[in-house]
C-alpha cells in the first residue's frame, strides 16, 4: 500500500497553491532488482571514471610541456 502527501511547489510564484502528488515508498516493500544491470552499471561507471583521470592527466601534462616549452624558449 502506498500513501503519498502533498508538497508545495515554491519554485514560481505562479504555481502558489499547486499542490504535487508524490508517493512514499516504505522499507518493507518488495522490488525486483535485476542484478546484471547493476552489475553492468558498475562496470560503465569504472569505465567513465578511468577515461576522466587519463583525460585529466593527459591535460595537466600537456599543459605543463607547454609551460615548460614556453619558459624555455624565453631564456
Amino acid at each position: 500500500m502506498q500513501k503519498s502527501y502533498f508538497h508545495n511547489n515554491k519554485s514560481t510564484s505562479k504555481s502558489k497553491g499547486l499542490k504535487i502528488n508524490i508517493p512514499l515508498q516504505y522499507i518493507d516493500q518488495k522490488r525486483v532488482v535485476d542484478i546484471n544491470r547493476l552489475l553492468n552499471r558498475v562496470r560503465i561507471e569504472k569505465k567513465n571514471k578511468t577515461k576522466r583521470e587519463i583525460i585529466f592527466y593527459s591535460s595537466i601534462t600537456l599543459a605543463l610541456g607547454f609551460f615548460l616549452n614556453l619558459v624555455i624558449t624565453i631564456n
